[in-house]
């Protein structure tokens, strides 16, 4: 699953115990956390470029690799309704090979109120209110497959602002990126964008999500987002060796919108899990939207083994553009250590159909790839 994902950094800062954090300080109104998360593993040469192939420094050997995140989290008490927080998640200079550059990478960074039944407001970088949809089928240890569109542009924004309430069953969350910021380390410049998203638990173990998320793109005055879509473009226009760079300039993506619902069943981790999710995405100047189904399923026994299955496939104009059958098991050996294994298989899938040979390549698109490890989470 993601490395500490904010719904968990939300659980601690509403002081759930059953969250693996530190506390060390706690005086006086005040609270500090620490929390983290280290992995050593071997994968094969498809799983180490899965893993770094969104840093866009791919691994190309299997190999011993290891992962590690630090945090902390803080919560100060300003009336008898308000609070202060903050957290800050960092991705520790760690990778699966000596091509790691040795930089800190800020994950997840805010600070807001939390004001109890009236709702948290933070401002700050991290996750949009989407991944209340998406994020139900984030079950694995390192292979999730992430065919859902959302994480083409997800997990790292930066200046953001996050609301979210529960009250009367239901949970609603809205952001908004005021700024614009790269996307990870690609030339993708999202300027500004928008995201909601409403869920609620039924009284029968059932959870509904339903969400939509909008992002402004801004072209760059020197053409890199260009060509970085310039191999889809190419191949969904049917554009030839000649096409001017004009041309390609008008067919970049100026905006993208996914709306989709999600499902899910019992809560990851306690006994039988099930989840799925659908994402409809359209980008500005492509001709067809993607459609993307992810489904898991996990039963985790009492005595801390637990087995994963999911599949995950993203549709293009009628192919199956990504396609993968994933299988997990894990050992909790105590609430902080766990051993695990994965294994993704691709499903006939035709990367081809729509992204270049170089992405196929990075993110080992089309290959099966296998991990097995250690992970200790504090």
């Amino acid at each position: 699953m993601k490395k500490l994902p904010l719904a968990i950094i939300f659980a601690s800062l509403l002081g759930n115990t059953t969250v693996n954090a530190a506390t060390i300080y706690n005086k006086d109104g005040n609270q500090m956390d620490i929390f983290g998360h280290i992995s050593a593993m071997y994968t094969n040469s498809a799983g180490s470029k899965h893993i770094d192939g969104l840093k866009r420094k791919p691994s190309d050997k299997s190999g011993i690799g290891t992962t590690a995140y630090f945090g902390v989290a803080g919560r100060t008490k300003i009336n008898d309704t308000v609070s202060g927080i903050a957290v800050s998640e960092w991705i520790m200079p760690a990778g699966t090979d000596s091509k790691s550059d040795g930089k800190i990478v800020t994950r997840a960074q805010y600070v807001g109120f939390d004001a109890a039944q009236y709702g948290i407001l933070t401002f700050g970088r991290g996750d949009n209110a989407y991944y209340t949809v998406a994020g139900v089928t984030d079950i694995f240890t390192e292979l999730d497959t992430n065919v859902n569109d959302h994480y083409a542009l997800g997990d790292l924004h930066s200046s953001q602002i996050m609301y979210s309430i529960s009250a009367l069953g239901w949970d609603f969350r809205a952001s908004y990126q005021a700024f614009s910021s790269k996307v990870n380390e690609t030339p993708v410049n999202i300027s500004n964008q928008a995201a909601f998203a409403f869920a609620t638990r039924l009284s029968n173990g059932l959870s509904i999500a339903y969400g939509m998320s909008f992002y402004y793109l801004a072209k760059d005055a020197a053409g890199a987002m260009t060509r970085y879509y310039a191999p889809t473009n190419k191949i969904i226009h049917n554009l030839g060796d000649n096409t001017s760079f004009f041309t390609y300039g008008e067919y970049t993506p100026t905006f993208k919108v996914d709306r989709g619902i999600s499902i899910s069943y019992g809560t990851f981790g306690e006994g039988l899990y099930l989840a799925l999710n659908a994402t409809y995405t359209k980008y500005g100047s492509y001709s067809h939207q993607l459609i993307s189904y992810e489904g898991v399923a996990s039963y985790t026994l009492d005595n801390g083994l637990c087995f994963n299955l999911g599949y995950g496939t993203k549709r293009y104009n009628g192919d199956n553009i990504r396609s993968d059958l994933t299988l997990g098991i894990y050992y909790r050996l105590n609430a902080n250590f766990k051993i695990f294994a994965e294994a993704a298989f691709d499903v006939n899938s035709k990367p081809g159909r729509f992204y270049g040979e170089q992405q196929i390549k990075n993110e080992a698109m089309g290959k099966n790839k296998a991990v097995i490890g250690l992970v200790y989470d504090f």
